[in-house]
């Protein structure tokens, strides 16, 4: 030591604890939401999702304001939804045929990234069958099976999408969405019903302390991260955290609580911040893009992108090959998107997105939920009946909280009175939207 050198006197463990503790917040943050939205359709449902485990729950309407879940819901497919437990035994799911209508069935792990589709949208609009098995199945695959699919986790979410414009041809999109169906193995086998099974682990209560801690513990060990990422699950339980943890929260110092309960307070306000610029993703006029490894984050690294902007706004999003996504909060003048103002949003001809199978514009509130309008319109795109066209072929989107004169409402999108953001996309999209090289015009004020 340095002669005549004072020793600062900090705690170094509240330090310590508060740095694993952000890391750990920023890996684990999607098996906690998973673990409250799971509660929150299965155990004790809260909205209109209500369903047991390893059954297939068709929304039959297009979602809307009353769909309080945030993870920006679009507003072009009517959704079917099943929360999967593989632990016991694999689960059949069944995609049907769709012709040239975009249906598809992603699975996402616990934390997530995806690890696959079922059906037309990866299968030229062809019906699939496929066998989902847990990470430690080994089995024989029954006749009838198109294509297994492994999980990286005991527990999977699934996510159905059937396309229809603007709900304009509603029934027959909701015969299709029927076609599809979820079944343990062995009741598929049998053709015996699926039991309703319902109990799911309960995230801790917002009075317990270290609540979201102590809910992340819980579903990793009930969903244990993979062997590549142990090195970082043995510094978690240096502070009580995770599955190797040997120290009961409860046990441990003051002051390492101390330092878990400030990164508890920090961590959201930083996940929050970095789904309002979009993460390290390119940036262009406005817009920032998706990353190019949504759904596959894990692989790339990056723990801080995969529980925000992905899991914390989007609860779960596409590989790119299937939609490509932009998004913004400003306008041209870098100001927040607001209700209190008139914008406008020009297309030229050559400026309107790319997407074999279709684009929208949604808007959403700072919640990331779909906003109540006099309308009924959350989104606009080539979906959307009665669009009108300038003479050279551009697109001019109004946007304001007003309802404008007759002559403009074709093109108009509501806004709230209060802030908004906008999410651009394509679905199936053309070669220079998902690589990027597309530019939309910036929101400009009135």
């Amino acid at each position: 030591m340095l002669p005549n050198m004072a020793i600062e006197n900090t705690d170094w463990q509240e330090n310590w604890a508060y740095l694993i503790g952000m890391q750990a917040y920023a890996y684990g943050f999607p098996a906690i939401y998973y673990t409250k939205l799971r509660f929150g359709m299965v155990r004790k449902p809260q909205g209109v999702i209500n369903t047991p485990l390893n059954t297939l729950f068709h929304v039959p309407r297009l979602s809307d304001h009353n769909d309080q879940y945030g993870g920006s819901p679009m507003r072009d497919a009517i959704y079917s939804v099943a929360w999967l437990d593989l632990l016991t035994e694999p689960v059949v799911v069944h995609a049907p045929d769709s012709g040239d209508r975009y249906v598809s069935t992603q699975l996402a792990g616990f934390y997530s990234d995806l690890f696959g589709y079922v059906g037309p949208s990866v299968n030229e609009g062809r019906s699939q069958t496929a066998l989902v098995v847990g990470p430690n199945w080994q089995g024989e695959v029954p006749e009838g099976i198109d294509v297994v699919m492994r999980s990286p986790t005991p527990s999977a979410f699934l996510v159905a999408r059937v396309s229809t414009p603007g709900g304009a041809d509603l029934p027959a999109a909701r015969a299709l969405q029927q076609q599809s169906w979820v079944k343990p193995l062995s009741i598929w086998q049998s053709g015996a019903d699926t039991p309703e099974v319902r109990e799911v682990l309960a995230p801790f209560a917002v009075t317990e302390t270290l609540a979201d801690f102590r809910t992340m513990s819980a579903a990793m060990r009930e969903n244990p991260p993979p062997a590549s990422d142990a090195a970082l699950i043995r510094q978690f339980a240096q502070v009580g955290l995770g599955p190797m943890a040997e120290t009961a929260l409860d046990a441990l110092d003051e002051a390492t609580k101390r330092g878990l309960a400030r990164a508890l307070v920090d961590g959201p306000m930083l996940l929050e911040k970095v789904a309002l610029t979009g993460g390290n993703t390119k940036q262009v006029d406005g817009w920032f893009y998706g990353d190019k490894n949504w759904g596959r984050m894990a692989a790339a690294g990056d723990f801080l992108g995969r529980a925000s902007p992905q899991a914390y706004s989007g609860i779960i999003e596409h590989w790119i090959e299937q939609s490509t996504k932009l998004r913004t909060f400003i306008d041209a003048d870098g100001q927040d998107l607001s209700g209190q103002y008139c914008y406008t949003l020009h297309f030229r001809k050559d400026q309107i997105p790319q997407a074999k199978a279709f684009w929208s514009i949604t808007l959403y509130d700072e919640r990331f939920n779909l906003v109540d309008n006099p309308i009924g319109r959350y989104a606009i795109g080539s979906l959307t009946d009665g669009l009108k066209f300038g003479a050279d072929g551009s697109l001019e989107i109004l946007m304001q909280h007003q309802r404008p004169a007759p002559e403009l409402e074709a093109n108009w999108l509501p806004v709230p009175e209060g802030k908004f953001n906008l999410f651009l996309r394509t679905y199936l999209p053309g070669p220079i939207v998902m690589d990027q090289s597309y530019a939309p015009p910036m929101v400009r004020k009135i």
